[in-house]
């Protein structure tokens, strides 16, 4: 008897090497750490490091623009365009079944049956304008010494965003000023769960046990994941059943392609933890690069008093039409997404069976059909092949069409191509990028260069008009912000001091040519 356990036992050791030794030899023409080859502890120790970004970055430049990372995984900086195979919308294996819900649900993400949508965001940025001016405003001349936490109300401003958009009402986190869930506390505490079942995928499986299933976020749960869980069940249950609530919103507009209550609450949270945060990301850093870059200021701001004074820019907010038409304020929008791209997952791909050629820095090397591939936007966004040798640097000149030669439109043109990787691309592109630049649009000219001052209106009576409301400045320039990147950005500690911008200088205007410009906007939402 003893014998026979022994002889499994060696058995399934032999099995279980040659198959590790047969996967570690299938991509053994890939650079990488020689770890990676064997085991997944290399990743695991990488995505755990809180800067799984840089990292990646670090085994392209030293391995290849395509490395190994794992025994079955590559990760590649370069734009390649591999046939995904990899359930919600972001994770569906089933191609069709991918391709029939995304068509359902791309009319929601647009204005077109959304009507409601640019309002919506328009009514929460006023919200966030308001928190900040009425509770963080910080007055010296009076001894009023105030700093706010811009990585907190970013996270509050888009979470209320995409709530009102999705549902119809907000989840109140502008309006509490604070997090009336206990939904960003909870998702800071399931970090380290984040990060070993993204390595682990396998693991996930025992979330099916019942002991396992029991602790796990539900939506009877009054705090964290489980109350925004049930936040979003009782809004899709009142758009079904005899009373059912009519709103021509982006629920609505799934309804009416067919999508099932249970599906709708699947949806609906993907779009509230995926949509919500990366949107942050990038508002927060891009608003942090433009205040603490004086002359990116001054020519933001100057672009944007050129557009109130020629009637160009609405007031109390700037709609999403004007905005992609200020080149200046696209190029600052580019800039922030490119240096800082807001997801940094490795949102793997399949290899299709049959395996695949890629081109690896001018050699072709083979890929067996199944690897996964992932993408390091860190290092796609800092090429400077792509981007110049100053791609660590924040400068949205680089955006900026120098002549009208070919191979200076070819410059631009490649840049703006890889930036829009950050939404994804083809049938597995962002359907929230639409709703996700209207708030970059709006929200970055509002916030970050704004000033106030007083015209005459029509009437002959005093009105006071903001044009872009607010001074933002570091408190700590050495150590900006505490970060750690784990697919996403978690960051805190990203205290500002606020003050109104007074009128200032208008002398230096930039004259807005024509009534339409090619800004190099980046595509709105999806037309499906």
């Amino acid at each position: 008897m003893l014998g026979a356990i022994l002889g499994l036992g060696l058995a399934l050791l032999a099995l279980y090497l040659g198959r590790a030794i047969r996967t570690y030899y299938s991509l053994s023409h890939f650079g990488g750490h020689w770890v990676a080859g064997w085991s997944r502890l290399w990743l695991l120790r990488t995505q755990g490091s809180g800067e799984m970004n840089k990292r990646f970055t670090e085994v392209n430049r030293k391995y290849g623009s395509t490395a190994r990372i794992a025994p079955g995984m590559l990760i590649t900086s370069d734009a390649l365009k591999l046939h995904p195979d990899r359930e919600n919308i972001t994770s569906y294996v089933d191609e069709h079944k991918h391709a029939a819900i995304r068509t359902r649900m791309a009319p929601g993400y647009s204005g077109k049956e959304n009507v409601h949508l640019e309002a919506d965001v328009d009514e929460q940025l006023l919200k966030f304008i308001n928190l900040v001016s009425s509770k963080y405003v910080a007055q010296p001349e009076q001894d009023i010494f105030r700093t706010v936490d811009l990585s907190q109300v970013t996270s509050y401003f888009t979470l209320d965003v995409i709530s009102k958009v999705a549902f119809g009402q907000t989840f109140g986190f502008l309006d509490n000023d604070e997090d009336p869930f206990g939904y960003l506390a909870n998702l800071a505490q399931m970090l380290p769960a984040i990060i070993v079942f993204g390595v682990y995928t396998e693991l996930t499986n025992i979330m099916k046990l019942p002991a396992v299933k029991a602790a796990l976020p539900k939506s009877s749960d009054k705090r964290g994941l489980g109350r925004v869980m049930g936040f979003a069940r009782d809004r899709v249950q009142e758009r079904f059943g005899p009373k059912a609530i009519r709103r021509q919103d982006m629920l609505d507009a799934f309804i009416k392609r067919g999508l099932t209550q249970e599906e709708l609450e699947s949806e609906t949270l993907t779009q509230i933890t995926a949509g919500s945060d990366s949107t942050a990301s990038a508002l927060r850093m891009t608003l942090h690069f433009i205040s603490t870059s004086p002359p990116i200021l001054d020519r933001l701001l100057a672009e944007a008093r050129a557009g109130i004074e020629e009637g160009k820019i609405s007031r109390p907010i700037i709609q999403d039409a004007e905005a992609r038409q200020l080149p200046y304020l696209q190029a600052c929008i580019k800039a922030g997404l490119r240096i800082y791209p807001p997801v940094t997952g490795l949102m793997a791909k399949m290899v299709p069976e049959g395996g695949a050629m890629l081109n690896v820095d001018g050699v072709e090397k083979f890929a067996p059909g199944r690897t996964q591939i992932g993408w390091n936007s860190w290092g796609m966004m800092h090429d400077p092949v792509v981007f110049g040798a100053d791609a660590e640097i924040y400068r949205p000149e680089r955006w900026l069409v120098r002549d009208e030669s070919e191979k200076e439109r070819g410059r631009v043109a490649r840049m703006n191509e890889t930036v829009t990787l950050c939404f994804g691309y083809g049938r597995f592109g962002c359907l929230g990028r639409g709703v996700a630049t209207m708030e970059l649009n709006k929200a970055v000219v509002e916030v970050s260069c704004s000033q106030t001052w007083r015209v005459f209106d029509e009437s002959l009576t005093w009105v006071l008009k903001t044009l872009l409301r607010f001074n933002l400045q570091s408190c700590n320039l050495a150590k900006p912000f505490t970060e750690k990147v784990v697919g996403f950005y978690v960051h805190t500690d990203m205290d500002f001091v606020v003050t109104e911008r007074s009128s200032g200088d208008h002398s230096a205007l930039v004259r807005l040519e024509g009534d339409q410009v090619d800004a190099g906007a980046l595509a709105g939402a999806y037309e499906e």
